[in-house]
């Protein structure tokens, strides 16, 4: 069962080259293609059990685990061989066998020739570790011969350049290391609340300056790992001025050498995802349709299946964010409408995450639109999740979401235990939101008074506290979300939420 699930991931992640290649593959073998059945019934379905069911009636006699096995084999041979003349490290080991077998028969030039190729290819594309195969593999060829014809000083120019390909290799490493843990961190532990957890952050950020400032080598490699690290620390420090720029500058690095580009291009995805979340942030949603079309543009590329979906999900988000909240809420219903077949259908392929974002985003625009009852049924998928969405940040914020949710169908009985339990999920590192204990005094003061007039007495209470929240950059990271304030607004003062949630955006100054 796990290899025929992994098997229909497999398939789901094709792309239509590479399903049109496994065809054309399966042309030129030779005896019984039955597995091509299995192929289609995995194409067109996602049941494990109905793809079961219709091979026993297709293929009677056949046994569906060697189907599953045998299809299995075929399709990672295609992606091996589609991908082979795609593959520059393929190409690079290619050179390398080569020289070894010019080398097992003596023949040295030849081989050093090869080897020769491989480095260049190696150096274009900056694997560090395949250069120091090559250059270690050299030395071996030219020992085994007594270096013959050669001086010491070339012999000690060789050995350096092994010592500085390794002293590269290490401080790329450590700068890996470092953005991966600060990465972690943002993830799982969501954005910087206050100053202090700021500078809880210093030891990595003084790593990183450090490696930059002792590194003698520079290249696209560290140059990438920089800019990502410091735009990263930037946009989760509330520091968006300085992420958009750095950000524009890793975009910049990856235009100016686009061979170094991966397949599939996750590091550039990241870039454009980080200018895309700092202009989200601040709300200047009309500069983000520039950005937006670098993912379109992406959508379109040979990559996998399931890679490409991932995309699209980041654009309707970053679309349906920028209708929402600039307060078009009938436009992001449209959008929502007009991706069920694409999105939302397929979620249950996404990573966690994603899916998370995006039954929140239903919720949210259930809200808006006072349907109560389809944002109850949204949130129902959230928090029947167990704790398998627990470890992301966006869970806590639909935590608090629910609690607008319930405050509206009119479960008071919900709060007090809610808002305990919310208060305890945080870690010993994690500060709440001002915008938290906000939510939680507002909700526990429904039902909400019917006379306008102590509606709006409320109102002045809470008008002060409002203002310094939408003035502190590290409250922007939860509003970008979904804006608390504004719903509280718009409940004290009777103006419709839509209309508030413009008039937020007009005001935002970065």
């Amino acid at each position: 069962m796990n290899k025929t699930i992994s098997l229909l991931a497999l398939i789901k992640s094709l792309s239509k080259a590479e399903k049109r290649y496994l065809k054309l593959y399966s042309n030129l073998q030779n005896g019984e293609k039955g597995y091509l059945i299995l192929f289609d019934l995995l194409e067109s379905h996602t049941s494990i059990d109905e793809i079961y069911k219709q091979f026993c009636i297709r293929q009677k006699g056949k046994s569906f685990d060697m189907a599953v096995k045998h299809l299995y084999k075929v399709v990672l041979n295609c992606l091996v061989h589609l991908n082979k003349e795609q593959d520059i490290q393929t190409q690079i080991f290619d050179h390398i066998s080569k020289a070894g077998i010019l080398f097992e028969r003596e023949l040295l030039n030849e081989a050093l020739s090869e080897l020769e190729k491989a480095e260049k290819l190696a150096i274009h594309y900056e694997n560090d570790s395949l250069i120091l195969l090559i250059r270690r593999t050299e030395l071996k060829y030219l020992s085994m011969y007594d270096f013959t014809g050669m001086s010491e000083k070339q012999i000690v120019d060789k050995q350096m350049k092994i010592n500085e390909i390794m002293r590269y290799t290490r401080s790329a490493n450590l700068h890996t290391q470092l953005y991966d843990i600060l990465k972690y961190r943002f993830t799982y532990k969501g954005s910087i609340r206050s100053d202090k957890q700021k500078e809880n952050l210093n030891d990595l950020v003084l790593s990183e300056l450090n490696l930059i400032a002792n590194s003698s080598y520079k290249g696209f490699e560290t140059e990438k790992l920089h800019l990502l690290f410091q735009s990263t620390y930037f946009l989760n420090s509330g520091n968006y001025k300085a992420a958009i720029r750095l950000y524009q500058d890793l975009i910049l690095l990856f235009d100016e050498n686009k061979h170094m580009i991966l397949n599939p291009p996750l590091y550039y995805l990241n870039a454009i995802l980080g200018v895309l979340d700092s202009l989200q942030s601040v709300g200047l949603y009309k500069e983000m349709p520039f950005f937006i079309s670098r993912l379109k543009e992406m959508e379109k590329g040979e990559y996998s299946t399931e890679f490409k979906l991932k995309v699209q999900v980041h654009i309707y988000l970053y679309e349906f964010y920028s209708l929402f909240n600039t307060g078009k809420f009938k436009s992001a219903q449209k959008l929502q409408e007009e991706n069920e077949d694409s999105i939302f259908k397929k979620i249950s392929l996404l990573e966690l995450n994603l899916q998370l974002q995006l039954y929140l985003s239903l919720v949210i625009l259930h809200i808006g639109l006072k349907d109560l009852q389809e944002a109850r049924k949204s949130m129902k998928k959230i928090l029947s999740s167990g704790k398998s969405l627990y470890i992301f940040p966006t869970y806590r914020i639909a935590r608090l979401v629910n609690l607008i949710l319930q405050a509206e169908l009119g479960n008071y009985d919900y709060f007090e235990n809610e808002i305990k339990s919310i208060k305890r999920s945080s870690s010993f590192e994690t500060k709440q939101y001002i915008t938290e204990k906000f939510l939680f005094k507002f909700i526990q003061s429904y039902p909400l008074p019917k006379n306008k007039l102590h509606r709006n007495k409320l109102w002045s209470c809470y008008q002060q506290n409002i203002q310094k929240i939408e003035e502190d950059k590290y409250e922007r990271p939860l509003l970008k979300v979904f804006d608390f304030c504004a719903w509280i607004k718009s409940k004290l003062t009777d103006n419709p939420f839509d209309l508030i949630m413009k008039e937020q955006n007009e005001r935002i100054i970065i």
